[in-house]
């Protein structure tokens, strides 16, 4: 059985794109792999260094995220599936890294469609997995 790997924002405009995934693959062959990696950031100001999200706030954004993961699964008749959710500071190396650990077939990602200067200067993470991902990358634009 294959592995597909959906890269699901928690948007709704995004999750309504990732849903078109089953437009090019049986659901019923494949196994699934709901993925949500948020990033860490860190903050400076004259006095300390503080981040966010912080560790206390892991397992709370990590079942509000799984809950959403599953339900889209639900919603797409999914019967073969995880769902995953990781906390990284650099998010696209993070899921390019589960790809190989995995061994994934296929990866997918949906995308908003930034386009003109925004579109240039944005970091896009499908651009990200067309260059670094070890398996084939399909991109829902909308």
């Amino acid at each position: 059985m294959k592995k597909i790997v959906l890269f699901a924002q928690v948007n709704e405009p995004l999750i309504n794109q990732i849903k078109k995934v089953t437009d090019h693959v049986n659901p019923d062959n494949h196994e699934f792999h709901l993925v949500h990696c948020h990033k860490i950031q860190y903050f400076i100001n004259e006095l300390s260094v503080y981040s966010f999200p912080t560790e206390e706030h892991f397992e709370e954004m990590t079942k509000a995220t799984n809950s959403v993961l599953d339900q889209l699964a639900k919603e797409m008749n999914l019967k073969h599936y995880g769902v995953h959710t990781f906390f990284d500071t650099d998010p696209k190396e993070r899921c390019a890294t589960f790809l190989e650990d995995i061994e994934a077939s296929l990866c997918v990602v949906a995308t908003e469609g930034v386009k003109g200067i925004e579109g240039i200067f944005e970091s896009s993470f499908a651009n990200h997995m067309n260059k670094y991902a070890k398996c084939d990358v399909l991109v829902l634009r909308p």
